[in-house]
């Protein structure tokens, strides 16, 4: 269960009064349980937010009877009529529409919020990790424009329990890269044997940031593209990716068979978000590097009448003959 019951009730009890959903500021209004029950992350501005208690309560809903759902959808100001300033107001349009006293309204609005919170329970225990947290959103950083290829990764985990105090290692979203991985946490967990320890154990809807750094040695070549995939359920997960301004892509697309062409902006950077990711699938971008140009080997200019030597195994070897490590460097786009 993402989180308790009577958490998850008193928070809608409160959020249907005054203008409910319509409520500006709703952002800062929506508690921990309904923040993991819509997921809603810590960056969601006030319309987002409002945007998914409505898909959220509509997915709930869809099965009720006709009266329970407008039991729940008018006091929290989601029924396009009832867009009332006060609850009361509210209540008393159900009441005319139902030819009922306000009441007994007010008896099936919390017949409804029930149902509400039972079918927001059994969606929660189908869909909830056996470890008990997922990921509220996650942003990746990939930057190309340096001496060697650097990932910064920005966590942000949600607890559908109470007690989560450590999660599994390695949970970096880094891309094909190959060779080993300098991987670094920055702020926020420690690392341990067992996996990352948060600071302290997490509540279910209460949720933990932290960052790790990824660095990849330059002499490992970088595959061109990026991917993310897990098992586990992830909200939001957004990439920026950003190239050398002498070294931009001659193409980017998304992930797929057909993949979605991308335009890399003015500063070389191309940002793609993804929501709702579904466990198992590949996302992320991948592109195709500019040629570079072999390096020019030096001009050599020998004395006149130079002769070579009559020796077989004395033949000059062409400059340039040996592959450099900075040409190397110059086909990964290190």
């Amino acid at each position: 269960m993402a989180t308790s019951s009577s958490t998850l009730m008193g928070e809608l009890k409160a959020l249907r009064r005054g203008r409910g959903v319509q409520a500006p500021g709703i952002d800062r209004l929506v508690g921990p349980a309904l923040r993991a029950a819509c997921g809603i992350g810590e960056f969601d501005g006030a319309e987002v937010v409002r945007e998914k208690l409505r898909t959220w309560v509509d997915s709930m809903v869809r099965s009720f009877p006709e009266d329970l759902r407008l039991a729940v959808t008018t006091p929290l100001a989601l029924h396009e009529d009832a867009q009332h300033a006060f609850l009361a107001h509210r209540i008393q349009w159900l009441a005319d529409l139902a030819d009922r006293d306000s009441r007994t309204i007010r008896r099936r609005i919390d017949d409804g919020l029930t149902r509400l919170v039972e079918a927001a329970s059994r969606h929660a225990a189908r869909d909830a990790a056996p470890d008990g947290w997922h990921i509220q959103q996650l942003h990746v950083l990939l930057r190309l424009d340096g001496a060697a290829p650097a990932c910064t990764e920005r966590w942000t985990i949600a607890a559908e329990r109470d007690g989560v105090d450590e999660i599994p290692w390695p949970v970096t979203a880094r891309g094909e890269f190959s060779g080993d991985h300098d991987i670094r946490v920055v702020h926020g967990v420690l690392l341990t044997n067992g996996g990352l320890r948060l600071p302290r154990p997490l509540m279910a809807g209460e949720t933990q940031e932290f960052s790790l750094d990824v660095r990849i040695p330059r002499i490992h070549q970088v595959r061109p593209v990026h991917q993310f995939r897990t098992s586990r359920r992830c909200d939001r997960f957004d990439l920026v990716v950003r190239f050398h301004p002498d070294r931009l892509p001659t193409g980017v697309s998304t992930l797929g068979e057909q993949g979605e062409p991308l335009t890399v902006n003015s500063v070389g950077e191309v940002e793609m978000s993804f929501r709702d990711t579904i466990p198992g699938r590949d996302y992320g971008i991948r592109w195709t590097p500019r040629e570079t140009a072999a390096p020019k080997p030096p001009t050599v200019l020998e004395p006149r009448g130079t002769t070579r030597c009559a020796h077989a195994d004395c033949a000059d070897e062409p400059v340039g003959g040996h592959s450099s490590w900075t040409a190397h460097l110059g086909q990964t786009g290190s």
